[in-house]
């Protein structure tokens, strides 16, 4: 079989795997795919129909073995390969199809505050324009009815960072020791030095230190939401710019204008909402610190 990857970050969604993709990109022995999250050990050989706000992020997951290697064509020889897609740590098959593909493969999992996840996630939704419900509250009591209907595991806000759960599958196909667990506050407070554990534990040897200065894919919501809506929504207009620019040129522009429109929540996340993912997560943070082998008690005030 062709070049499969050597290394994963599976997860956690809205816990920094946009920059930790971009900061192991700028490593020179490392070959990551541009595009960041195939999904494949998600849904090999699966006919994908969700619906829904955003169903094509699901639905535009590579499935296929041929389609999945062909990501890695590129890779020098000798560099060591990965890719990463935070939807694995999600997924009750991602696990057992890893190992089943590639076994020694090493797993990097950075886990945030799953409350404050949430949130992140729903601003995030909201930000891209797939979200349609503007009271948070009301979005986490919809979830049961909006899953239901087959929409994308994004809107199980609670369901999503429910890590304890995810661990015990990953902890169950592979040894600890292949998989490296940091937190997402780790990520804030010493970028290099997560980044420097992360190239040891791949299997760098060159010593690079990544340039962990630019912040990416940051929330809030628009200022502008028919803006929003007109930049992350297909009209004729976006049509006709993608038969000019190529799409990942296209994307930076929009992402940068969207960026520009986008402004913070002033009073963060809604008390009651803080409430409802407390008691619905509290049980998942008590168990999973153990787990890690990690204080997580400010999790749970």
């Amino acid at each position: 079989m062709g070049k499969l990857p050597q290394f994963l970050v599976v997860g956690a969604a809205r816990s920094g795997t946009t920059a930790i993709h971009s900061y192991l990109r700028q490593c020179p022995d490392i070959f990551m795919p541009r595009a960041k999250e195939p999904n494949f050990f998600a849904f090999e050989d699966q006919v994908l129909t969700c619906k829904g706000p955003g169903a094509e992020y699901i639905n535009n997951s590579t499935t296929r073995m041929e389609d999945y290697l062909r990501l890695f064509d590129a890779a020098p020889q000798g560099a060591l390969r990965g890719e990463a897609s935070p939807l694995y740590l999600f997924s009750d098959r991602a696990a057992q199809r890893i190992r089943h593909h590639v076994p020694e493969c090493r797993l990097i999992v950075v886990l945030r505050n799953p409350v404050e996840q949430a949130w992140s996630h729903f601003m995030y939704a909201t930000k891209q324009s797939i979200e349609t419900e503007p009271d948070f509250v009301r979005a986490l009591r919809l979830e049961e009815e909006r899953l239901a209907a087959g929409w994308q595991p994004l809107f199980g806000y609670s369901r999503f960072p429910a890590y304890a759960d995810q661990m015990e599958r990953f902890l169950a196909e592979f040894p600890r020791e292949q998989i490296l667990v940091r937190l997402y506050e780790d990520l804030e407070q010493d970028p290099g030095r997560l980044m420097a554990d992360m190239f040891q534990f791949i299997g760098v040897t060159s010593g690079f230190v990544a340039d962990t200065g630019q912040k990416l894919n940051a929330g809030g919501v628009p200022k502008n939401r028919a803006f929003q809506d007109f930049l992350m929504k297909s009209n004729p207009v976006t049509k006709a710019i993608g038969f000019i620019l190529p799409r990942e040129l296209r994307w930076r522009i929009r992402d940068r204008l969207a960026k520009l429109n986008m402004t913070r929540v002033e009073g963060g996340m809604p008390a009651e909402a803080r409430r409802i993912l407390q008691d619905r997560l509290g049980g998942q943070i008590a168990r999973l610190g153990p787990m890690i082998g990690r204080d997580l008690s400010a999790w749970l005030r």
